[in-house]
């Protein structure tokens, strides 16, 4: 077993208990929104302190004056990674990315597949959620991910939808237990998907 996760109340969500072995997909579906953020972020933060074989598949962000001067392109931000890995180069398999283009150009579904390519070249244990990816996106990146598994390398994908819950190891749906009004009829919604 790579990792256990207790039940825990986040951001007034319940968040099952689950286990997570190698070669499995467990998918955690948490409300859409600035609590998907919330939410996401200290389970990030829970499971790689749980476990420090598991990785988090970054988004892209440039943050300094400088990287706005001189952007970073596919190339620079491939740099460090594992040579060795059979996913360095993955991402240019789509014909039109090449390294010299800007990473900040290119669309969300492109940048979450580069960020998943790179973090894949250290660990086969990730995270990743699906923000900022359109539908299409979502279905290749899951491919991908189902690879991951068949290499026996486990997943835990973090969406607000449950278009791949028949197709994961476990699929688990958070519990809203607070008292806001704007979710009073939360539960019953995702129940009723």
């Amino acid at each position: 077993m790579l990792l256990r996760f207790k039940e825990q109340i986040i951001e007034d969500f319940l968040i099952p208990s689950f286990t997570l072995n190698e070669g499995e997909i467990v998918i955690i579906e948490i409300p859409n929104g600035v609590e998907f953020q919330k939410i996401s972020l200290r389970l990030i933060e829970i499971i790689t302190e749980l476990c420090s074989e598991i990785k988090y598949a970054e988004h892209f962000k440039e943050n300094s004056f400088l990287n706005k001067l001189f952007p970073v392109t596919i190339g620079g931000y491939l740099k460090g990674c594992n040579e060795n890995s059979i996913y360095k180069n993955k991402i240019y398999e789509i014909e039109w990315i090449k390294p010299k283009i800007k990473v900040n150009s290119i669309a969300g579904r492109y940048r979450r597949l580069l960020s998943l390519y790179k973090t894949l070249t250290f660990t086969k244990n990730i995270i990743i959620d699906l923000v900022g990816v359109d539908p299409f996106g979502g279905v290749e990146i899951f491919k991908i991910l189902k690879q991951n598994r068949k290499e026996n390398g486990s997943v835990i994908l973090f969406d607000s939808c449950n278009e791949f819950e028949k197709d994961c190891t476990n699929f688990i749906r958070a519990k809203y237990m607070g008292t806001d009004e704007k979710y009073k009829d939360y539960n019953e919604t995702m129940a009723d998907k």
